[in-house]
């Protein structure tokens, strides 16, 4: 007897060995890029390209001061962007004007000046690379008397013999550098009037000369030129849409009160669209957020930059004196104000168009840290809890609106809010609204954004072999609304945004952190600039040389994508097959469109089609419903054939349990030894009639070894079926276990059971010997192997919505084993119910403690095995 014992204690501490090692390599985390539905990295073509000129504050005219004149096209008026002289003598005009490139290739003699072109001014742009002037010949103004003004700058070299002989009348000449270098410019003789009358650029008369500071903010026009909250010089920047050269600067204005103003600490900026507002007399109106405690206020500019009015801190209680110093703001079609602070907790302040408060939406959730709340509840005194930090939500930290006045907010929780941090990590999987980093809200402040993606459309999806942490989380700074109901978050933590769709499907993803061309340090604000339809991505960044601007420009994968979800939204089904059908020559990994496809044809009513493409991508929900409909076509034909085999299966299965019930009594009045068949239909009377069959059991020996062993492997059979033979819909990615594993699944807490059972009853006077323990546990679990074949067969006919009919039936079957059990062991051990469950408890007990000492032993042959193959090798390294 303790030969066996003991056999079957070393087997168990074998198989739960294998069970540990087995389990610990079932699972591979992935930590990549960008992700499809099973974790695997996507390779996915470039869905933007950046410009090759980053735009900085030299480039925009901001450094060189030069004097940037557009026509109504937006081009250069002097220099028009046509003028690429190739070879020497090259001759190209404008304004009257004749530049003929010279035999070195990079001077130009000037011509052209007659008395009638008074007042012209010869530009020279310092940073124009069309026209790279870098002498001017001799005699070129000899006959100009007339002119007023002349324009150079650091790129003149030298200025020929009486150049600018009889031009006394010139007014003034200005050059863009310092007087340093134009002391160094070759000048002949004969230019007196260039030696003594220049005049250099300056802050009053130019837009620059300072470099863009502490940008902070970032919005596009309807034409597309772009606007900049520079921070640091207390001004806006605005951008020409096609160079980005700067045409305008807001830093003063007069209020209607006749006061000269400055903006004393612009934080936030947005530009409204005239064309989309509604009201009588829709205005592109320029609104500014001065953050500035002793301002606390919204400026509104016209288009051409000219003060309209000012919208003050409003008077209400329900704002403290700092609530008011807004870091971003966005006003709707209707001309509602959505402003959010640094210092307001309460959520998104609302105000009418005429600056009147309406109230606060879409508070941010608090968290708080248990452990510090438990304490303070049963520790803190009242002075204490009063002196204690207040567990305030966090601000968000941006915002805009949609064309449907949808609100979008961002919030970046910080390094010290490591719970936030771990909820918004927890987020990523559970799709969390409340602990996302990005959330939609309806008027009334209500959540209201789609979240059927893979994953939560808040940034980086992180999965990790050795585990995640708060600080993986993805640093949300700006958020962007694109096209066809697109919108496109900012991660300053990788230098990298993320584009969702309307339903929250990760479309691209791209960026890093690095010098190349597209890539950047500190991103700080983003904006789409639309331009003839098309969508420029503009991303504000800091470099080692200051602010810059990179402008990326969709690519043909985008425009696919764009044009298969514009006509998924007009239902243009057809069109929507083609378009996803050419994104996938492009990447055929991605899964959005296999699921856009399936949802066309699934429209198209072609159900059987649809399910196929939506299996592809591990699509679940319209898969039911394309699975629903076909399921209703098949039972239009075969409803009666499926009625009348029911019957059949039922009626068969009614008359098999009166068959064993005949059976079972008549072999309860046979002597001597069963047959295997009794022992097996012995099953049926036990499982209804738990009190008397689990007595005969024991007492009138009808059930065995062989037939317990028996039931064992038949719910072994039963756990593999359901593992290969679930529907699509409960195992979408084809997930299932080996027969090894379901060996091992069911085996192991089978025996941990009987051998722990075994090991607390000695103790506790049971009359149940191990044979005993084996055989009654075993026909408990009778019941299992049925119903979990019969749950797995429906989950071929269910939908998701329906799977609960298959769960509740293995829920029966597992408490119908417990009950069983229970009942065993107190029929075996002749216990109380009081006693029997004292002993159950203690099992349980046991079987964890059997359970740690296993993988503690395990644990340590493993790292013994590990020490013994690493000496040998290295004996064997020495001796070869």
């Amino acid at each position: 007897m303790k030969s066996k014992v003991s056999k079957i204690l070393i087997f168990a501490l074998v198989a739960i060995m294998l069970f540990g090692t087995v389990y610990s390599s079932a699972y591979e985390s992935y930590d990549t890029y960008t992700y499809s539905i099973d974790g695997e990295p996507l390779k996915s073509p470039a869905a933007y390209t950046p410009d090759f000129t980053t735009y900085d504050s030299e480039t925009m005219g901001l450094l060189a001061g030069n004097f940037w004149r557009y026509d109504e096209e937006g081009n250069i008026a002097l220099w028009n962007g046509a003028m690429t002289p190739e070879k020497a003598g090259d001759v190209f005009t404008s304004e009257g004007l004749e530049f003929t490139l010279n035999s070195d290739g990079t001077s130009y003699s000037v011509t052209g000046y007659t008395s009638d072109k008074s007042g012209v001014k010869l530009e020279i742009p310092a940073t124009y690379s069309d026209l790279p002037v870098t002498a001017i010949a001799d005699g070129v103004f000899s006959e100009n008397s007339s002119i007023k003004m002349l324009f150079l700058n650091e790129n003149l070299k030298s200025v020929g013999n009486q150049a600018f002989y009889r031009v006394s009348k010139m007014d003034r000449i200005y050059y863009a550098a310092d007087e340093k270098d134009f002391k160094e410019i070759s000048i002949a003789s004969g230019n007196e009037v260039l030696n003594t009358s220049v005049f250099f650029y300056s802050e009053s008369t130019k837009f620059g000369n300072a470099q863009l500071s502490i940008a902070s903010d970032m919005v596009a026009d309807y034409e597309g030129n772009l606007y900049i909250v520079d921070r640091g010089n207390k001004r806006i920047v605005v951008l020409n849409k096609h160079d980005y050269k700067v045409i305008g600067i807001i830093n003063s204005y007069v209020d209607e009160y006749g006061r000269e103003q400055t903006l004393m600490d612009p934080t936030g900026i947005y530009v409204t669209d005239p064309n989309k507002m509604v009201g009588s007399d829709p205005q592109l109106e320029i609104y500014v957020a001065d953050a500035d405690p002793n301002a606390q206020r919204i400026v509104v500019f016209n288009a051409d930059y000219s003060y309209k009015r000012t919208i003050e801190r409003p008077d209400t209680t329900f704002l403290d004196n700092d609530d008011f110093q807004l870091t971003a703001l966005a006003v709707d079609i209707y001309g509602r104000i959505f402003a959010i602070s640094q210092n307001c907790h309460q959520g998104v302040m609302v105000l009418s168009g005429d600056g009147v408060f309406t109230g606060f939406i879409g508070a941010q959730k608090v968290t708080a840290d248990p452990l510090a709340q438990l304490w303070n509840d049963l520790f803190s005194s009242a002075d204490q809890l009063e002196d204690d930090i207040k567990n305030y939500s966090t601000p968000y930290n941006n915002i805009t609106v949609d064309d449907s006045g949808f609100v979008y907010v961002t919030v970046a929780f910080p390094v010290t809010e490591s719970q936030s941090r771990k909820n918004q990590l927890e987020a990523i999987k559970s799709k969390n609204a409340a602990f996302s980093p990005v959330k939609k809200l309806n008027s009334t402040g209500v959540e209201i954004m789609s979240r059927n993606g893979f994953f939560d459309p808040g940034g980086e999806v992180v999965l990790s072999s050795a585990g995640a942490s708060a600080a993986d989380v993805s640093n949300i700074v700006d958020i962007a609304i694109g096209d066809e109901g697109t919108w496109t978050l900012l991660d300053s933590k990788r230098s990298r945004t993320y584009t969702y769709d309307s339903n929250g499907n990760l479309l691209f993803a791209f960026g890093d952190k690095g010098d190349q061309i597209g890539n950047g340090e500190n991103y700080t604000a983003m904006t789409y600039q639309v331009i003839d339809g098309v969508y420029n991505l503009a991303l504000l960044h800091k470099t080692g040389m200051g602010f810059a601007v990179t402008v990326y420009h969709p690519t043909e994968y985008y425009d696919k994508i764009i044009s298969a979800l514009h006509n998924e939204n007009i239902h243009n089904h057809s069109a929507t097959i083609d378009d996803w059908q050419n994104v996938l020559t492009s990447n055929n990994n991605f899964d959005l469109a296999y699921i856009g496809i399936g949802k066309a044809l699934y429209n198209q009513e072609k159900h059987e089609e649809a399910m196929e493409m939506l299996s592809s991508a591990y699509e679940t929900d319209y898969y039911a419903k394309a699975f629903a409909a076909k399921r209703k076509d098949i039972l239009k034909f075969w409803l009666f054939p499926v009625i009348i085999a029911l019957i059949v299966v039922l009626v068969f299965f009614f008359k098999f349990l009166g068959y064993a019930k005949k059976r079972n009594k008549a072999t309860s009045l046979k002597v001597g030894k069963r047959t295997y068949a009794e022992e097996m239909l012995y099953v049926f009377h036990l499982i209804f009639h738990p009190f008397d069959g689990f007595w005969d059991l024991k007492h009138e020996k009808r059930g065995s070894v062989r037939a317990a062993t028996t039931i064992l492997g038949i719910t072994v059979v039963a756990f593999f079926y359901q593992a290969i033979g679930q529907g699509y819909m409960f195992n979408p990615r084809g997930d299932y276990s080996t027969v090894f594993i379901q060996v091992i699944a069911v085996l192991v807490p089978v025996l941990l059971w009987v051998i722990s059972n075994w090991c607390l009853t000695t103790l506790f006077d049971g009359e149940g010997s191990l044979r005993d323990i084996y055989i009654a546990t075993c026909y408990s679990l009778a019941p299992l192997p049925f119903f979990v074949v019969i749950s797995t067969i429906l989950t071929n006919v269910f939908t998701v919505s329906e799977g609960s009919i298959a769960t509740l039936l293995v829920s029966i079957a597992y408490v119908w084993v417990a009950l069983l059990l229970f009942f065993g062991t107190a029929v075996t051990h002749d216990y109380s119910n009081g006693k029997n469950v004292i002993t159950i408890l203690g099992t349980i007990v046991a079987m964890a403690v059997i359970m740690f000492i296993a993988i503690l032993f395990s644990s340590l042959v493993i790292k013994m095995v590990t020490f013994v193959i690493a000496l040998f090798t290295e004996i064997f390294n020495l001796i070869a």
